[in-house]
């Protein structure tokens, strides 16, 4: 950290600084990009006093109702500078919540991932899957889409395909164009994903099936307690399997009904591993 610098300002003053690249940008006629990374809700977890007891969740839900704060402010100058209708914006975060949600899961009866199983760095869904939300003037119509498989890496190929730009075959070699599911042409785009945090532990997501290639999809301590809580029961299969279309939870584990299915599924991971690449642009 630099020296002097007060992290309490680290919001505020990167807002400011925000909203004013937006604001000069107004009378412009070229194009611009603001890539605005948030350093909260990651420790240390200091919301500013006017955000104390906002979020009835502690000090954290009241770093995220301040963060919440300043995405406003930042849309709220796209707005009054008249560029709100020619600016996409795309906002996510990079990961589950950190091993304090299960301090927050006991003393205030809110659990970060729900309603999933995992914080950050586990393979399970609470690891990997985090909001996702598209303002696209004239792609994107209001609402939520339910059910379709996107990940980050995918805005690399969708923003090249708005553009008509190609991309050369050595970038973005798992990212899948979502312009069509963007428009509402389709329903779905990937199938296949993923999730991986270190060497000795891999996921793979296909369709409604998700397949824990290792004992347990934790990579981060459990919190005591926490499974016994949420009704889960003990594991001891070699891999854990679930269908997410019944079972977002992950509390039960199918590997034993289906062992062909997990056949497949190792055999799919597999392959992408080998080939090194998922796009389907890629493909053979």
């Amino acid at each position: 950290m630099v020296t002097g610098w007060d992290p309490y300002e680290n919001i505020p003053e990167t807002t400011r600084r925000g909203v004013g690249y937006i604001n000069s940008r107004k009378d412009s006629d070229k194009p611009f990009f603001l890539y605005f990374a948030y350093p909260s809700p990651h420790a240390p977890i200091i919301p500013n006093d006017r955000f104390d007891g906002k979020s009835k969740a502690g000090p954290y839900g009241d770093f995220v109702y301040e963060t919440d704060d300043s995405i406003g402010q930042l849309l709220k100058a796209l707005e009054d500078s008249g560029q709100a209708e020619n600016t996409i914006v795309i906002f996510s975060a990079d990961n589950g919540p950190e091993h304090y949600a299960y301090a927050r899961d006991v003393k205030f009866g809110h659990w970060s991932s729900h309603p999933l199983r995992g914080l950050k760095r586990d393979i399970y869904e609470g690891g990997h899957r985090v909001p996702t939300i598209i303002k696209w003037p004239g792609v994107t119509e209001p609402g939520t889409v339910n059910g379709a498989l996107v990940s980050q890496i995918d805005f690399m190929a969708t923003l090249a395909s708005a553009l008509g730009h190609e991309l050369p075959a050595s970038a973005a070699e798992d990212s899948h164009d979502l312009l069509p599911l963007l428009k509402g042409e389709t329903d779905s785009v990937r199938t296949t994903h993923i999730h991986n945090t270190n060497a000795n532990g891999y996921a793979i997501r296909d369709g409604k099936w998700l397949l824990i290639d290792a004992k347990s999809g934790y990579l981060s301590n459990v919190g005591k307690g926490w499974e016994e809580r949420h009704g889960y029961k003990p594991d001891k299969q070699a891999v854990q399997l679930f269908d997410l279309g019944k079972d977002l939870a992950q509390k039960h584990n199918l590997a034993d009904e289906h062992p062909e299915r997990v056949a497949e599924l190792q055999a799919l991971l597999k392959k992408i591993r080998d080939q090194g690449h998922s796009a389907p642009r890629l493909a053979n």
